[in-house]
């Protein structure tokens, strides 16, 4: 079905004053909630959930610069962040502006390469929502407003996030 929810950027970029996250910079709780207080912004049950890294800026209209795509891809959520949005806060959908939305590699000791792909899908059932153009809403300052995506109806897809989601204020 379409989500219709509550939408949060969170823009850990912006707070950190860099245009983007370096590569495997792994965003902490203490970044979401230092960011939620930079941006004067408060979670509620039910939120979709989008961080802004700053890696998509760079992806331009083809994405064929690799290099510089790759310096900041890897950024993304600790298990432990993304456990506080979903355990703390009842956020239903995450997302980000990476390719993966988690940092990666893996932290050491990790049981999987994608842990928090894991507890996301397998132990949660959350959804999570990447490549996300997250440019404008951070420029506008816009960290509160409606999220919609509609789901492609694409047979025998497996993976990937098929969908045009909107922002709306």
């Amino acid at each position: 079905p379409p989500v219709v929810t509550r939408g949060v950027l969170l823009d850990v970029a912006g707070y950190k004053k860099v245009d983007a996250l370096p590569t495997s910079y792994r965003i902490t709780v203490e970044d979401v909630k230092n960011t939620l207080k930079w941006q004067n912004t408060q979670l509620k049950p039910g939120d979709t959930v989008l961080v802004r890294t700053g890696t998509l800026r760079y992806w331009d209209k083809t994405g064929s610069n690799h290099q510089k795509i790759g310096e900041h891809d890897t950024a993304g959520m600790s298990l432990a962040a993304t456990k506080f949005l979903i355990e703390q806060h009842g956020s239903i959908m995450v997302g980000s502006d990476t390719a993966g939305y988690e940092a990666f590699p893996a932290e050491e000791g990790s049981a999987s390469f994608m842990p928090t792909h894991d507890y996301l899908l397998i132990e949660q059932g959350v959804h999570i929502a990447e490549f996300n153009y997250l440019e404008d809403l951070a420029r506008d300052k816009a960290y509160e407003f409606c999220y919609v995506a509609l789901v492609n109806k694409i047979s025998g897809t497996t993976a990937g996030f098929c969908m045009r989601p909107i922002a709306i204020r």
